[in-house]
């Protein structure tokens, strides 16, 4: 039986000198899973769209034995709770949608979604794989643009989730070096080595690490 050795956290962006968090980072105890938001809104939305998304996608996944169908109906829960967060506002004609990427843990597999605007890549010793990178999909959960996969899981295996905007070249050289250095690097070591690039540019991210043992 696998234990899972989870770390995630975000990095704030500055809008008009004032720091805000855009991307969300979530943990559903109950489910083993975690997720990443990334709002497609105005700043003043941001965490509004986030709390609405992951609250529905935690309730609806329950305690995710339902596999793959059950992560569908919270995906689609997620996109639900989005237009109803637009039905109530004052200007009900602005866009809201929500990028999204998650995990689900099932004992010795995962489950995984991604949409086309986040990233979800494996390490499985020294082999970096980017997962769910097929064809292009219309980004966000309201478009229906998820892709979903169950994946067996490996002792030592790495996974880094979250924002698009968290793998510029300098979070991957920085992850690089520390992977080179020491292969079985933790997951807090790992969440903290790729946030830091994005802190120090004031880019809105968020990254969840989960190392497999």
């Amino acid at each position: 039986m696998f234990t899972l050795d989870v770390a995630h956290g975000v990095a704030p962006t500055r809008v008009r000198s004032v720091q805000l968090t855009r991307d969300a980072s979530h943990a559903c105890p109950q489910a083993q899973s975690w997720c990443v938001t990334s709002p497609i809104a105005p700043p003043r939305l941001w965490s509004m769209v986030s709390e609405a998304v992951t609250s529905a996608w935690e309730k609806s996944l329950g305690d995710a034995r339902g596999g793959e169908p059950a992560l569908q109906r919270a995906l689609g829960a997620g996109a639900q709770a989005i237009a109803r967060l637009q039905s109530v506002l004052v200007e009900p004609a602005l866009p809201l949608d929500a990028q999204f990427a998650g995990f689900v843990s099932q004992g010795d597999a995962a489950l995984l979604t991604v949409s086309s605007g986040m990233r979800i890549y494996r390490a499985r010793g020294v082999e970096p794989k980017r997962l769910l990178a097929g064809s292009q999909r219309t980004p966000g959960l309201s478009s229906g643009g998820m892709a979903v996969a169950t994946e067996r899981l490996s002792r030592g295996d790495l996974f880094v989730f979250g924002s698009r905007d968290a793998f510029g070249m300098r979070t991957i050289g920085t992850l690089a070096a520390l992977l080179a250095q020491r292969v079985d690097a933790s997951a807090a070591e790992v969440c903290e080595a790729g946030l830091g690039p994005a802190r120090t540019a004031a880019t809105g991210v968020a990254l969840v690490v989960i190392r497999v043992r």
